[in-house]
């Protein structure tokens, strides 16, 4: 198991290792302008550590005989960049691996867009969106699966505390998954 996480992190550091040029400028029509985001952010970003620890399957939804078999500690981290939009919005792109619920390997590549309001003081809360594909042997053999999911975030100076719901049917999917994001 243990041989597996190693191998994903070592996936994950060369994910963030920088990028070719890109000219997004020749892309199809509305990837033109996520392909900009991307390089944008890639090129501007400041760099950030992913922490993964949490996955809260919803107990209305499954089994219990289900729950008692799931790892809900989703153990793992990545890297990843983010850089402000204005408004102290910010959009961020990131790599993680983490301990499925199965205690098997699961990778996120992705890009986030969070609105964020101030709270107190540097306190701020925010909401936004992620988007990206994830590999995961228990439901597709790692083939790789696209995503689109709600976010909700704290940001407090440089650490960073997120939420989202990956919606399912009945003993599938309907999982809270808590991460967090230290800034450098």
């Amino acid at each position: 198991m243990f041989k597996k996480m190693y191998a994903l992190l070592a996936l994950c550091a060369t994910l963030a290792l920088p990028a070719q040029a890109v000219d997004c400028d020749s892309w199809v029509w509305g990837f033109d302008a996520a392909c900009s985001h991307i390089k944008g952010t890639w090129n501007e970003g400041t760099g950030g550590l992913y922490l993964t620890g949490y996955a809260w399957h919803n107990r209305s939804k499954y089994d219990a005989d289900k729950i008692d078999n799931f790892n809900e500690f989703a153990y793992g981290g990545g890297l990843g960049y983010h850089r402000p939009t204005g408004n102290k919005n910010e959009e961020m792109i990131y790599t993680i691996a983490f301990a499925d619920s199965h205690e098997e390997p699961q990778i996120h590549a992705g890009y986030a867009y969070m609105w964020y309001w101030d709270v107190v003081g540097p306190l701020r809360a925010g909401a936004g969106w992620t988007g990206g594909v994830f590999f995961r042997n228990a439901d597709f053999n790692y083939m790789p699966m696209p995503f689109v999911l709600p976010m909700l975030g704290f940001k407090y100076d440089k650490t960073n505390f997120y939420a989202t719901y990956i919606p399912g049917g009945r003993n599938n999917g309907n999982v809270l998954f808590l991460f967090s994001r230290f800034d450098y």
